[in-house]
């Protein structure tokens, strides 16, 4: 550290010195001064004694003007003004200014220069000058006092009296010396009380330094490295990598479904199970990888010096055996998923921000294809996130500008081939691009969340156009998981029917297995609560997925949708069929409905009519589009072919 920089760093103590050694001074030369001063008062105040004592005694006075002989005279006037023990000598000047009379030098060593004190003209007052001697044996401090002497006005010579200040001088400089040393004794305890206290703060105050620039540097949460750290190693890594000829990997990892999780056990397992992963990782990592928590559920990680795609895969390898244990959250087991993103330098760029940001353009392509997987980055994988936020852009739009509308796909009652309700499906009117079908834009609004406002939307459409249907009549519109973690779905529910005006028991809102992976009794309590309006709730897609029995024993379900691929499937595959009458036989012993979806051909109806399933939908009976009031209306029996007809047309 230079000069000036430590100069800087305890400026506060340099100029707490510098005021001490000044004030110090001063006080010195104060000291110096008022000691001065009082000598030459009390020489003084000698003086006018003596010249005093002189004129009360004319007569003394002028005998010893007059000869030197009356000089014992001259020491009686000395000895009455009570200075007589301090007089170390003196000396008789006549009116022309010559000595007339010198008691001896008593010690003293006196210059020429003297010479200019003894004389003073008459009416003048008496002067004093200070003098100090280093001679032994010789006072240390003694003043002269030059004293007219007039007599009826006439000046009649100068009296010049050395006296002796020796004791004065030293009274004042153990008084002054007291002064100085309480003086400097404060200052001292002004700097030293300070300076304790810091020198006690000291480990403290360094320890919180050390924290803070811990913090600086590391994620609070995990402890790991925080993006800014993690950026300047990446940077460091990059420059080693061209000088060396090696590669980078960059790893970006998300947790799946990590809001289900916070749900599952509140905020504070959801922060344990960051810290966990964020200790597992760090396990699997060799010597100089670095890793960071980016924020959020999202970690990224750098694999340095490595020579081949080995390397990479073998980190995979220790990385997915370390995460495949359960995670300890709210005293459960839970099995957590992750998806990676993974981008290689110098191929995938040559610089830590190109390389970081194409491994999150991979990991976006990872947890787009359904998340719990591994994806590297390709060059067309930016287009395709440059597209999909588009898409996000526009829908933003869209929802603002009310693009979407609501068509309705009909459901049949297959006993009596009469129409029974409809399902209401979201249509994207684009203004450049026509009709868009919701395979295109409803994931996008799934991961921003955006599904909630136009799930909302739907929601009241969807009622508000059943209102107006024939009361045997239900509308069935989907609900995303979203809606049930954002925001309290049956408050918005009941909010809608209240809108609208349309009765509870014509409402039936589906519901995909993805809701239920958790089996969380939040999601319970809200599908309880919806029940409680007096909606119907149906699972949608039964047999994808998650399926699990266990879902219609726990959960308020009032109809089973058998999914369109089991219906397919099932006029060439035995399997299939028995799988499609299984759950048409399980839902007749619980009282539940069951809807099969996708029915396309009449070999599917007419097998479904013999198994005894009870409703149906799809492009046989009706493509979806706007509702046919006219034909809900009459109710009447319809055939399968002039409905489908009917609806195409």
């Amino acid at each position: 550290m230079s000069g000036l920089a430590a100069l800087k760093k305890h400026r506060y103590w340099a100029g707490l010195v510098v005021l001490s050694a000044l004030i110090a001074t001063a006080a010195l030369v104060a000291v110096n001064k008022t000691s001065r001063f009082e000598l030459e008062r009390e020489a003084l105040v000698a003086a006018n004694r003596l010249t005093a004592q002189m004129l009360n005694e004319p007569d003394a006075l002028f005998y010893a003007l007059a000869s030197p002989s009356f000089r014992t005279q001259f020491a009686e006037i000395l000895d009455k003004s009570g200075y007589a023990h301090r007089v170390l000598r003196y000396e008789l000047y006549d009116s022309a200014g010559q000595l007339a009379f010198t008691s001896g030098l008593a010690g003293l060593q006196l210059d020429g220069e003297l010479a200019t004190l003894l004389v003073s003209p008459s009416g003048e007052a008496p002067k004093v000058a200070l003098f100090q001697s280093q001679n032994p044996g010789a006072p240390s401090d003694f003043a002269s006092l030059t004293l007219p002497l007039d007599l009826s006005g006439e000046s009649r010579g100068t009296l010049v009296v050395y006296l002796d200040q020796s004791d004065q001088a030293t009274a004042l400089a153990h008084y002054f010396g007291l002064v100085i040393g309480i003086t400097l004794a404060l200052l001292g305890a002004g700097i030293a009380v300070p300076a304790g206290f810091a020198w006690m703060r000291g480990p403290e105050r360094r320890k919180a330094e050390a924290q803070l620039r811990y913090l600086e540097e590391h994620d609070a949460l995990t402890g790991l490295s925080n993006r800014k750290t993690f950026g300047e190693s990446m940077a460091a890594a990059i420059e080693r990598m061209h000088r060396d000829r090696t590669h980078i990997a960059v790893l970006c990892l998300d947790i799946d479904k990590f809001k289900e999780i916070n749900e599952a056990a509140d905020h504070s397992g959801g922060d344990q199970v960051l810290r966990d992963i964020g200790a597992r990782i760090q396990a699997t990592l060799r010597e100089g990888d670095l890793i960071t928590r980016l924020g959020g559920d999202e970690f990224a990680i750098a694999l340095v010096d490595i020579t081949n795609l080995g390397d990479v895969m073998a980190f995979m390898t220790r990385l997915v055996e370390a995460l495949r244990r359960p995670f300890q959250v709210a005293g459960k087991d839970m099995l957590v998923t992750t998806s990676v993103g993974i981008a290689l330098a110098p191929g995938d760029g040559d610089t830590a921000a190109t390389v970081l940001r194409h491994a999150g353009i991979a990991l976006a392509r990872a947890k787009g294809d359904g998340g719990q997987r591994m994806c590297f980055f390709e060059h067309g994988m930016d287009k395709a996130l440059q597209r999909r936020r588009t898409v996000e852009h526009e829908l933003r739009l869209a929802l603002g500008r009310e693009e979407f509308e609501v068509v309705y796909q009909p459901q049949y009652d297959l006993a009596t081939e009469r129409q029974c309700g409809s399902e209401a499906l979201v249509r994207w009117q684009h203004p450049v691009h026509g009709k868009i079908a919701p395979g295109h834009f409803i994931s996008v609004a799934e991961d921003t969340g955006l599904i909630v406002p136009l799930g909302e939307w739907v929601l009241r459409r969807a009622c508000t156009d059943a209102a107006k249907w024939p009361e045997s009549f239900i509308v069935a519109v989907n609900l995303s998981p979203a809606q049930f973690r954002d925001g309290d779905i049956a408050e918005t529910v009941a909010q809608v029917l209240n809108e609208t005006g349309l009765p509870p028991e014509r409402l039936e809102l589906e519901i995909t297995e993805n809701l239920l992976i958790n089996d969380t009794e939040e999601v319970l309590g809200k599908l309880n609560r919806l029940r409680q309006l007096g909606v119907a709730i149906a699972m949608d897609d039964f047999g994808t997925g998650y399926s699990s029995l266990s879902y219609l024993a726990r959960f308020p379900f009032s109809k089973i949708k058998i999914d369109r691929q089991f219906i397919r499937n099932m006029t060439r595959d035995p399997a299939m069929r028995a799988i499609v009458k299984t759950i048409i036989a399980l839902g007749k012993s619980l009282d539940v409905t069951i809807t099969a979806e996708g029915v396309e051909t009449q070999e599917q109806a007419a097998m479904l009519r013999e198994f005894g399933c009870p409703q149906v939908q799809g492009f046989l009976y009706g493509y979806p589009g706007a509702a046919d009031l006219e034909g809900m209306a009459q109710s009447g029996k319809v055939t399968p072919i002039s409905a489908a007809r009917s609806s195409a047309a």
